[in-house]
């Protein structure tokens, strides 16, 4: 057995009776549950994880990483994210990510990940919990109506965005609303949109020939230069860069 096989099976052991709550997640339909070790292998996942990403035995899942899964570009951005939450040992709650299954179709996640310790109270891995946006109908009482709102950005990201309209589809006011928002998401409505603009502008960049300029007005950026100056706050490398890197060859 390998250092790293070692590792990971020593993560594995230190979950101990832990182990057995992964159980009630095994089957749970339409939501996706898994737990990596520190270095982002798969030590446990369920039915609906392995069913995603086209696998029939969840055993096959085990000791593959993000870059086994998903193309690079998206691996690198869910391999950061977590190892951040591991680093900071702050849980991560509702956020919205764009994932692609094994037939390279898209789909908006809502995603929560928290930090698992070890014996040293240190982070040592990360449990992940995942649900389709558009089958989080069961959890409307639970986030009051905020699906709704989710979807309205996903759906109409391209257009400007006012926050009041948002906040009219939750029937609150808009200093209401930010702060419920706030409350659930761990961010702005402001954050949200941009993060979902460029989730867009990120699959466009790398599945299009369109130029930069017309990617950054069907992203909803208000033109090039404004596009490329968020992108580059956010990814540490201009759109030109990230479509050199990233597009797949061929």
């Amino acid at each position: 057995m390998s250092s790293a096989e070692t590792d990971s099976a020593t993560f594995w052991d230190q979950l101990g009776p832990h182990r057995r709550m992964l159980e009630l997640f095994s089957h749970l339909p339409d939501t996706c549950v898994s737990v990596k070790d520190r270095q982002g292998r798969i030590v446990w996942a369920n039915d609906s994880e392995a069913a995603f990403h086209g696998i029939r035995q969840t055993e096959r899942l085990v000791g593959m990483t993000d870059f086994d899964l998903y193309e690079q570009r998206l691996a690198e951005q869910y391999a950061a994210d977590d190892q951040r939450i591991m680093q900071t040992k702050a849980a991560s709650w509702n956020q919205v990510w764009l994932l692609s299954d094994h037939f390279q179709r898209l789909h908006w996640f809502v995603c929560s990940k928290v930090p698992i310790y070890d014996d040293a109270s240190d982070a040592s891995g990360i449990a992940i919990v995942m649900r389709q946006l558009a089958q989080a109908k069961p959890l409307i009482s639970a986030y009051q109506g905020m699906e709704v709102v989710l979807s309205a950005v996903v759906n109409r990201h391209p257009e400007p965005i006012r926050i009041h309209e948002l906040a009219d589809l939750v029937h609150l006011s808009h200093s209401q609303f930010d702060r419920r928002f706030k409350e659930l998401f761990h961010q702005t409505p402001q954050q949200y949109i941009l993060q979902v603009r460029l989730n867009a502008a990120c699959h466009a960049l790398c599945h299009t020939d369109d130029s930069i300029a017309e990617i950054s007005v069907r992203t909803g950026f208000a033109d090039q230069s404004h596009f490329t100056r968020q992108f580059r706050k956010a990814l540490k490398m201009t759109p030109l860069e990230y479509r050199r890197r990233y597009r797949p060859s061929g």
